[in-house]
């Protein structure tokens, strides 16, 4: 993607320009809103760049809003929480291939609920963060975790559970690491309160295992 919108970018601008993400996303993890910045002197307006990057970016590749900011503003250390969300589906809908996780059976959201609130807070979520990540500090502050269920839009007798989480940043595949901890919860395979040990043990080993990617979405970031 970055790639692309450079090669775009220089189209439009006619000069090499370097764009800076909020943050880097596996490989088939879904942006809703990905926010980048770039530095440029034009006379274009706002919009006018927008129009200008849309009409040249291919269609998988949509730009929402674009926005002059003050120079010392960086799209991922600017940035004071990302929100990320989880969707899961009890049936198993070709429209929702790729896009959301499919999990057959029932799960007990109220027990997920309760284990979600060991988890809000500031932590060290080293239980969370899967191998190959460089970070040291592994301390993070969760605001709030969500978990609704909501009607798929195209075929509205299927309802998708959604778990939605903020935090003032994500260690490497952390979402899909919590998701799949409450998921065990809610599926009866570890009590809610458990959780707390998992987060005190700060060992990887001991979580359940990573949901897939292809169910994750990166919703919002907050300025």
């Amino acid at each position: 993607m970055q790639e692309t919108i450079e090669k775009t970018a220089l189209k439009i601008f006619g000069k090499d320009i370097k764009i800076k993400g909020c943050g880097r996303t596996d490989s088939k993890v879904h942006g809703i809103c990905y926010v980048a910045n770039f530095k440029i002197e034009t006379d274009l307006k706002e919009e006018e760049i927008k129009e200008a990057f849309n009409s040249n970016l291919p269609f998988s590749i949509r730009i929402k809003k674009v926005e002059f900011e003050r120079d010392n503003f960086h799209s991922r250390y600017s940035a004071k929480s990302k929100v990320y969300r989880y969707l899961i589906t009890e049936f198993p809908s070709p429209f929702l291939e790729g896009y959301a996780y499919y999990l057959k059976g029932k799960l007990d959201i109220e027990k997920m609920k309760i284990a979600s609130r060991y988890i809000v807070g500031k932590h060290d979520f080293t239980s969370f963060c899967a191998s190959g990540s460089s970070v040291e500090n592994k301390v993070r502050e969760v605001k709030r975790i969500e978990i609704k269920k909501e009607r798929f839009t195209l075929d509205p007798e299927i309802k998708i559970l959604v778990i939605e989480i903020e935090a003032d940043g994500f260690l490497y595949k952390m979402a899909r690491n919590i998701v799949g901890t409450l998921v065990d919860v809610g599926r009866g395979k570890i009590a809610p309160e458990e959780v707390r040990k998992i987060i005190e043990a700060r060992n990887r080993k001991i979580a359940p295992p990573t949901l897939p990617p292809y169910g994750l979405y990166l919703k919002e970031v907050k300025y």
